[in-house]
């Protein structure tokens, strides 16, 4: 007897009978979710199927076939490839089958008939199976996809708060939701059917703004769901399938926020009224409320904190203040585009979009002495020395490639940045020695970024102003004469000043200039730069020209000249085909200036000027929150209109007879300020003038004999010296801030092309440790 065994572990019941685990049980065909969108005549390609076995295991396919619901309309070809209308099907000629894709019948007009629009089934199949249907919508070209983000009306008009939901970007209207009309429209500028579209994709350019769920079923048009996210506005970009609406389809508005206010979790009361105690090695934190214009709070904010004495007192991006050196300083935080509430450039201004907002400022002191370094040049010597006040004895003169028309210090003090008309000089302070020289920047140094990484540089002979990256070289640059220079704290802006522009440059909206409405102060900038293709001359003029002074916070920058100006950082978008991103935020008729400087407390802009031989000490109120808005709708949106600030003023005789003033320096401290001038006559007796902004009184101060004139000066960065250098003795004197005394001399050993000594025009100075 024989017997025989079957092997039911081979079919898919375990029966030994039916379909076996080998053969094609099911076929995938993608994509199902969204489908494909194809405009007439346009050809696309379903992706390659997948078979399964009916354990899941992959099915070998030697050649699956495709099928159309209607051929007329969605055409494929054996390969899967699809067409918008019909393929070409034995073509004679020696012309290859499926390469020409003709439109479908009744698409010669432009808008959707029976025969032209709709939507396709294709499937593919293989051994008797087949996959699940892929909808095909087959419409006219289209020529843009747009939407109104938030509808008339509705509870979200304007800006949503972050984390709410907003509207649904859906071309269907949808019950119980708040729905942003989105129109598609063809070549004749008439709507698309929505049915015939297929699933819009839609991409923030700005990601952090808002977030968007594309997942949907396809046809339905119920994906588009918006959740805002961080403050700002973005383009949102639209995508049908395989079609691009080839431009932004609209915008999303996150709420900006309205008010940032500023708080010290802990902490000591410091040395100063008002102030809190930081010292080396202990910390202290700092928490930010901050309320959007709808007053819901937002979080994890992108804040910059701004300190006025960052060599001493610094905050972290998180709000935890560190001390390096004894001090004082104010801190502020500033949400600054484009980092904190962005908007793309036509957009800045809406619903207060894209505009800085800034904090209360908080005072903090860090106490006790150190010493320093200290730096010094002249635009009359090709020398510069420096002295390192521990040992109090001043070192050898350091010959230059060229000389000097200027030189500038980074805050972390590694670098010292000599400009030229021949080059740029970099030396490390650290050894004194040359790093680097740059033959493609030659001009003026006129200032640098707080973090070091960029220069302000001006060619004056060429008129070009340029952005200077010092790892990079020139990155940036625009015509112009600038004559002054100032970085807001944050590193985002700096304002340049010149005999008759302000310029401005910004991170997100580039070079911006405006036509001063004064008549600057001094000699012309031709005249201050006498004979500089000569070097050695000894013509350079540092202190000629306008000069510019940024309010603490830096929400507006102050102009020298008659009058004496300011200009605000809040843009004045009522002409929104014109905004005006720096507008004019102050003028005060009748009073010159020709040197300026702000108090580190916020309360005051100083300047002098030589017409009247007098101190102006404007009192400024600088305002905190968003920018001032020109409309507010029922739900608290806003659009902006520039600052306009109004100092008072009180004007005090200097008491010296100056032919120019060339600076006016405040302490740290807001304590006490101090004018700076020379007298061409040679007749200066050595009076120093200090003025104190609590009292309003100036004091002289006799600096020791042989001193005629006060040339330049700069204050230690714990505020216990400031040091002053003189024409007359060609000496640094320094002077006690707290008692007004010349309490000693140094000789900086500077000297001109025929060895004879002259006096120091510009200083530098770093802490350093005693021990």
């Amino acid at each position: 007897m024989t017997g025989c065994l079957t092997p039911v572990g081979n079919y898919c019941n375990g029966l030994g009978y039916g379909p076996k685990t080998t053969d094609i049980a099911a076929i995938d065909l993608e994509p199902k979710t969204t489908g494909v969108s194809l405009a007439w005549g346009q050809t696309g390609n379903l992706r390659s199927p997948s078979a399964s076995t009916c354990k899941g295991a992959a099915a070998t396919v030697s050649h699956y076939n495709y099928g159309s619901s209607n051929l007329f309309l969605a055409d494929i070809s054996p390969s899967g490839s699809i067409c918008a209308g019909t393929w070409n099907r034995n073509s004679p000629g020696g012309i290859a089958d499926y390469t020409i894709c003709t439109p479908p019948a009744g698409s010669s007009g432009g808008s959707c008939t029976s025969t032209s629009c709709g939507i396709v089934q294709m499937t593919a199949s293989a051994g008797a199976v087949t996959s699940n249907p892929v909808p095909v919508f087959i419409h006219p070209p289209i020529t843009s996809i747009s939407f109104v983000p938030n509808a008339p009306n509705s509870p979200e008009m304007g800006c949503v708060s972050q984390n709410q939901a907003g509207p649904v970007l859906s071309p269907v209207p949808l019950s119980g939701q708040s729905t942003a009309n989105v129109t598609v429209l063809g070549p004749n500028g008439l709507p698309i059917p929505s049915a015939d579209i297929g699933t819009i994709s839609y991409t923030p350019v700005t990601s952090g703004i808002v977030n968007i769920n594309n997942t949907s079923t396809s046809g339905t048009g119920v994906n588009g769901a918006t959740t805002a996210n961080m403050p700002g506005s973005t383009v949102i970009n639209a995508t049908v399938s395989q079609t691009s609406s080839g431009s932004a389809a609209g915008y999303f508005y996150t709420c900006p926020p309205k008010s940032i206010a500023l708080s010290v979790v802990g902490g000591q009361p410091g040395s100063v009224p008002n102030s809190t105690k930081v010292t080396t090695g202990t910390p202290v934190i700092m928490s930010a409320a901050v309320t959007d214009t709808r007053g819901n709070p937002i979080t994890g904010l992108q804040l910059d904190y701004t300190s006025t004495e960052p060599q001493n007192i610094i905050s972290s991006t998180l709000g935890q203040v560190t001390a390096t050196w004894p001090g004082q300083a104010s801190i502020t935080a500033i949400c600054q585009p484009g980092s904190c509430n962005p908007a793309p450039i036509g957009q800045i201004g809406v619903f207060g979009n894209g505009t800085p907002v800034v904090s209360n400022t908080l005072t903090f002191t860090s106490p006790g002495r150190n010493s320093n370094y200290l730096w010094m040049a002249s635009t009359q010597s090709q020398f510069f020395s420096s002295i390192d006040l521990t040992t109090g004895k001043p070192g050898s003169p350091i010959r230059l490639p060229y000389i000097p028309n200027s030189m500038v210090m980074n805050q972390g003090g590694s670098n010292l940045y000599f400009g030229s008309y021949r080059e740029l000089m970099i030396y490390s302070a650290t050894t004194d020695a040359l790093s680097k020289e740059d033959t493609s920047v030659p001009g003026v140094v006129l200032a640098i970024s707080p973090d070091g990484s960029e220069l302000i540089i001006n060619d004056q002979l060429r008129q070009v102003i340029y952005l200077y990256s010092t790892s990079l070289g020139a990155v940036s640059s625009i015509a112009g004469v600038g004559t002054r220079a100032e970085f807001s704290p944050d590193g985002k802006n700096v304002y340049i000043v010149g005999p008759n522009t302000l310029y401005v440059h910004n991170g997100a909206t580039g070079w911006s200039t405006y036509t001063l409405n004064t008549t600057p102060p001094g000699p012309t900038t031709t005249a201050c730069n006498l004979d500089n293709n000569t070097p050695g001359s000894g013509t350079f003029d540092p202190f000629c020209g306008a000069n510019v002074a940024l309010t603490v916070p830096s929400v507006a920058a102050f102009v020298s000249g008659s009058p004496t100006t300011a200009y605000g950082f809040c843009p004045n978008v009522s002409n929104p085909n014109a905004p005006i991103y720096y507008p004019q935020a102050a003028s005060v008729a009748g009073i010159r200036t020709d040197a300026l400087t702000a108090t580190a407390d916020g309360a005051h802009i100083l300047g002098a000027d030589i017409a009247d031989n007098d101190l102006t000490d404007f009192g400024v109120t600088i305002p905190t929150g968003m920018c001032p808005s020109t409309t507010s709708d029922a739900s608290g949106n806003t659009a902006q209109s520039g600052l306009t600030l109004t100092p008072s003023h009180t004007q005090v005789s200097l008491g010296v007879a100056a032919s120019e003033i060339d600076q006016v320096v405040a302490s740290p401290t807001s304590s006490v300020a101090f004018v700076l001038y020379n007298n061409n006559s040679g007749s200066g007796t050595g009076i120093l003038p200090a003025y104190s902004p609590a009292t309003g009184t100036i004091t002289p101060v006799q600096l020791s004999s042989g001193a005629k004139a006060p040339i330049a000066g700069i204050f230690s960065p714990n505020s216990t010296l400031f040091f002053v250098s003189t024409s007359g003795d060609d000496l640094v004197h320094f002077v006690d801030p707290s008692t007004l005394t010349d309490t000693q001399t140094i000789n900086p050993g500077l000297v001109d092309a025929n060895g004879n000594p002259v006096p120091v025009q510009m200083m530098a100075v770093k802490p350093r440790s005693t021990t």
